[in-house]
């Protein structure tokens, strides 16, 4: 019995299957890897919309409960919040900014593109939504006219 084991040869595998083990591997990860970018941009984009929400959401409740007026103004790939009766006049002023490749592609607010708070108040005097993109994916943030802000993915 021992002699047999001696005589037996061990085998391994050859460089053919090897090979197509490997090509096997590299067509999955071809097609899984753009997939999961993908998702890791979208769930970024997701993210930005829901700092966005929370801000605007967070200005509301600032306004209302302190008494004073304010907004958000919404730029190019940037939004501000804002105390006062406009950007212009702005007494305290917040500035977000998002990556390059991160921009509002539409703003369809009802006064331009700021939302704005009166002193007090929670509903907004302007109001409406707009789209946050990476060139891929779309995020509409809205705030309707009596003041409930949230965020949809388009």
């Amino acid at each position: 019995m021992v002699r047999n084991l001696k005589t037996k040869k061990l085998q391994g595998f050859s460089l053919f299957e090897l090979l197509v083990t490997m090509g096997i591997l590299m067509m999955l990860s071809f097609l899984v890897f753009p997939v999961a970018v993908n998702k890791a941009q979208e769930s970024k984009l997701e993210s930005y919309a829901s700092q966005l929400a929370t801000d605007i959401y967070y200005q509301q409740q600032r306004c209302r409960f302190k008494n004073i007026t304010g907004g958000v103004a919404i730029g190019g790939n940037s939004y501000t919040l804002f105390d006062g009766n406009s950007l212009a006049e702005a007494t305290d002023t917040d500035v977000r900014r998002y990556p390059t490749n991160i921009s509002f592609t539409s703003v369809s607010i009802q006064n331009g593109d700021t939302i704005f708070f009166n002193n007090g108040e929670f509903k907004p005097v302007s109001y409406g939504s707009l789209t946050l993109t990476d060139g891929t994916n779309y995020i509409e943030i809205y705030i309707n006219r009596e003041g409930l802000v949230g965020y949809e993915k388009l």
